[in-house]
C-alpha cells in the first residue's frame, strides 16, 4: 500500500480550463490580441504562466519581452484575485481524496500555477486541511518536469520514493514523476489524451478517479 499521493492541479484535480482562458483572454484583448478558444488552452497550458503567455503570443504572431511582462503581470494579478472563478473539482475527485485520507494516505499538490493562486484554489475548493503539502510555482524552485518540488514533498513527509504515487494529466506531469523515480499515473479526464501519456512513459493510465484508490491500496 502507498503512503502518499502527489497530484497535479489543473486538469487533474480541477477543471480550470475556462478559468485560465477567461483571465488570459481578458488580459490579451487589452493589447489587440484576439481571444483564444478555451479548448485551445488544453494544449497551451502545463508549463507555467509565463510559458502560457509566450505560447498565446506566438499563436497571435506577436512577441516582445515588454508585452509579455505586461500580460503576465496582469494575468497573474487578476487570476490570483478570483482564483476559483469558472473552476471546479472534477467529478469523483473529492470522493477519491476522502477515500485516500480514510485509509491513512497523505494527499499533496504540486502545480506549475503560481504558489499563491495554487494555495487559494486548493483550500477554497477542497478545504483548509485536506492536503498535507501544497506547492505551486516559486521563483526559487524549477518548474515541473524538474523533480525539485517532488523532492521537497518527500522531505516534508519524511517518506521514501516507493511510498508515493504521482498523478497528472500531461506529459509534463508524467516526466516529473518519472524524473523523481515515482510510480506515475496519467489521467484521461484532463487536458491531454492517451497517446501523449503513453509516449511520456506513464506507468498506468486511468479514466476515473476511483482507480487511483485501487492502485494506492494494492
Amino acid at each position: 500500500m502507498k503512503k502518499a499521493c502527489i497530484f497535479d492541479l489543473d486538469g487533474t484535480l480541477t477543471n480550470s480550463l475556462y478559468s485560465i482562458a477567461h483571465f488570459l483572454n481578458a488580459e490579451t484583448v487589452k493589447y489587440g490580441i484576439p481571444a483564444v478558444d478555451p479548448e485551445e488552452f488544453k494544449i497551451l497550458t502545463g508549463n507555467g504562466a509565463r510559458k502560457l503567455v509566450q505560447r498565446v503570443l506566438e499563436c497571435s504572431g506577436k512577441s516582445g519581452k515588454e508585452l509579455e511582462e505586461k500580460i503576465l503581470k496582469g494575468y497573474n494579478a487578476a487570476y490570483d484575485a478570483d482564483p476559483v472563478y469558472l473552476c471546479e473539482a472534477y467529478p469523483g475527485v473529492k470522493e477519491l481524496l476522502a477515500g485516500l485520507i480514510k485509509n491513512g494516505i497523505s494527499v499533496n499538490v504540486l502545480s506549475n500555477k503560481p504558489h499563491s493562486t495554487t494555495e487559494k484554489v486548493v483550500k477554497t475548493i477542497f478545504g483548509e486541511n485536506t492536503f498535507s503539502c501544497i506547492l505551486g510555482a516559486r521563483d526559487s524552485v524549477p518548474l515541473k518536469p524538474d523533480p525539485a518540488g517532488v523532492y521537497e514533498i518527500l522531505k516534508m513527509l519524511n517518506l521514501e520514493k516507493k511510498d508515493f504515487l504521482y498523478i497528472g494529466d500531461t506529459a509534463t506531469d508524467v516526466q516529473t514523476g518519472k524524473n523523481a523515480g515515482l510510480f506515475t499515473i496519467g489521467v484521461l479526464w484532463g487536458f491531454r489524451k492517451r497517446p501523449e501519456l503513453e509516449n511520456a512513459g506513464a506507468d498506468a493510465i486511468i479514466s476515473s478517479p476511483e482507480e487511483i484508490l485501487k492502485i494506492a491500496l494494492a
